[in-house]
């Protein structure tokens, strides 16, 4: 596996802090607060409110075209550093970290395990769980890799999950995507930063219908969009059982 560039951070008073927002949120008729964790990038020193991932997978094979080549991409909703202007979490930006391509599905499925597990995959229960995707293809493929997973090390929460984002059972659901992107990639409200990945921006500028990376990460975008998935609803447990016992 690939060495793991992601730290867990915890505020210091992160139960007096969550109070904190919570009774601010209440008083000002917030549904969303921010956490009071994050995450930090080791060898960046970039931090992070969350980390996400989404796959697509590759076009349709046809009579004279063996279809584009399916992608994965791990974005981080980026986390202003205490020197940067202070930016409301809800309007974080969103900063591509990395990405693959590749037409053959085991490849792929394998390098979702190599990226989250670079990404920090299992230092926190809920990051990087799933990949935003279709999860409906390729599924004997995605049983039997699972399967195989378990059967070498026993746990059965490493598996590969594919979760719909949001709209993608949707009319014209591609059309839907690409304007998502596009509403992060305006010049006065530029939110989406590609960084040194340059597949999707390659792959945006040639612009092929149903891409699959334009589907993969303007799905997440979509889903992010909407419901500033990085962030905790007011009067919710922002911490699991096991983080609190972790901490104590």
């Amino acid at each position: 596996m690939g060495k793991n560039i992601i730290e867990f951070k915890v505020h210091p008073y992160a139960w007096q802090l969550t109070q904190a927002r919570q009774d601010h949120a209440n008083i000002t008729n917030q549904p969303m607060m921010e956490r009071p964790y994050w995450f930090e990038n080791t060898e960046t020193g970039q931090a992070y409110f969350d980390i996400v991932g989404c796959l697509g997978w590759p076009g349709e094979v046809g009579e004279s075209d063996e279809g584009l080549p399916g992608y994965i991409a791990i974005m981080g909703i980026v986390r202003p550093s205490k020197e940067a202007e202070h930016i409301s979490a809800s309007d974080a930006k969103f900063q591509m970290l990395d990405e693959f391509e590749s037409k053959d599905i085991p490849t792929m499925l394998k390098s979702c395990v190599r990226l989250r597990e670079r990404y920090g995959f299992g230092i926190q229960p809920d990051l990087l769980r799933f990949f935003y995707g279709d999860p409906e293809r390729f599924q004997t493929t995605i049983g039997l890799f699972n399967e195989r997973t378990f059967v070498a090390i026993g746990k059965e929460k490493d598996s590969v999950l594919i979760a719909p984002p949001d709209d993608f059972y949707a009319p014209k659901v591609f059309d839907v995507y690409v304007r998502a992107i596009r509403s992060v990639l305006e010049p006065t409200g530029l939110r989406l930063y590609f960084g040194n990945c340059n597949i999707l921006k390659n792959r945006i500028r040639e612009f092929h219908r149903d891409d699959p990376a334009v589907m993969a990460v303007g799905g997440m975008v979509q889903s992010l969009l909407n419901r500033s998935l990085w962030m905790a609803e007011v009067g919710s447990n922002v911490f699991t059982v096991d983080e609190k016992n972790e901490r104590s």
